[in-house]
This record gives C-alpha cells, sequence and structure tokens, in this order.
C-alpha cells in the first residue's frame, strides 16, 4: 500500500512498492463504454475515444480503450464496431458519444507493441491492450432518433 503522509497545503505520497498494472492479457471479456469523449485526431478528423470497463473475471473493473475513428481510411472499421455495437445498418446522423456510455459488450482484446516512439527515451512506448473486436452490444436506438 503507498505510504500517503498528510502535510500542511496538501500531502506527499510514496509510490516505491506500487507495482504498474500494465495491460491485462489477451481474450474476451465483457466490458461496458464507461467514457466517450469526442475529439479530433491529429489529421484533423472527429473521433470518438472511448473507456471501457471489464465486467467480470480476474479483471473486474481494469479499463481499455478504444477509439471510434472518423478518417475515411477508418471508416469502414468504425462502421463494423458501430455495427456490433447495435446500430442499425443503414444508420445517418449525429452520433452523440453521451448516448454510448453504459453500453455492453464483447471485447476481443489483444496486447500489440506500440509502433511510436516515446521522444522522452527514445524507446517503443510499452505495450498496450487494443480492442481487435466488438460484438453483441445493445445502443438505444431510440436515443439515436
Amino acid at each position: 500500500m503507498a505510504n500517503i503522509d498528510m502535510t500542511e497545503g496538501g500531502f506527499s505520497v510514496d509510490f516505491s512498492e506500487i507495482a504498474d498494472l500494465g495491460p491485462i492479457p489477451g481474450g474476451i471479456y465483457e466490458a461496458s463504454i464507461v467514457s466517450a469523449k469526442p475529439g479530433q485526431s491529429q489529421s484533423g478528423y472527429p473521433k470518438i475515444d472511448t473507456a471501457w470497463k471489464v465486467e467480470e473475471g480476474d479483471f473486474e473493473g481494469r479499463q481499455v480503450f478504444d477509439t471510434l475513428a472518423f478518417h475515411p481510411n477508418a471508416l469502414p472499421m468504425t462502421k463494423r464496431k458501430l455495427l456490433n455495437l447495435g446500430f442499425p445498418e443503414d444508420f445517418t446522423g449525429e452520433i452523440d458519444p453521451e448516448d454510448l456510455i453504459g453500453v455492453t459488450a464483447t471485447l476481443t482484446v489483444t496486447k500489440e507493441q506500440s509502433t511510436q516512439i516515446n521522444p522522452e527515451t527514445g524507446e517503443p512506448y510499452p505495450v498496450r491492450n487494443r480492442v481487435s473486436r466488438i460484438s453483441g452490444g445493445e445502443v438505444d436506438i431510440a436515443s439515436l432518433v
């Protein structure tokens, strides 16, 4: 457990004995979207960054992250993800990220090595989780209309 001492105007903390959680093992997990934040990709296209919370098993409570990217090259994958979340095949309209919060689905999670280099260390970023497949989601269609 971290050693935390309250001091005047703040506190001090010792994380030296706290383990880094790192990515969860690759596998299939039931998870729910707990955060969906709109943003803009580095290339200027819209995106929605999602945080999924694992709902059961040894890694219950842990989170994995995914992005719904609306770059033209990413649209086929984003469409497949949205279909698997329960969006209709012929969906046309606005997507409110708030409508995604609470959606539960089955995720296939893998681990992957980043291809990007940390500019401070000159080393690749650490291995991270990747959501490679989403299935069985049931977004509230009525909220999309």
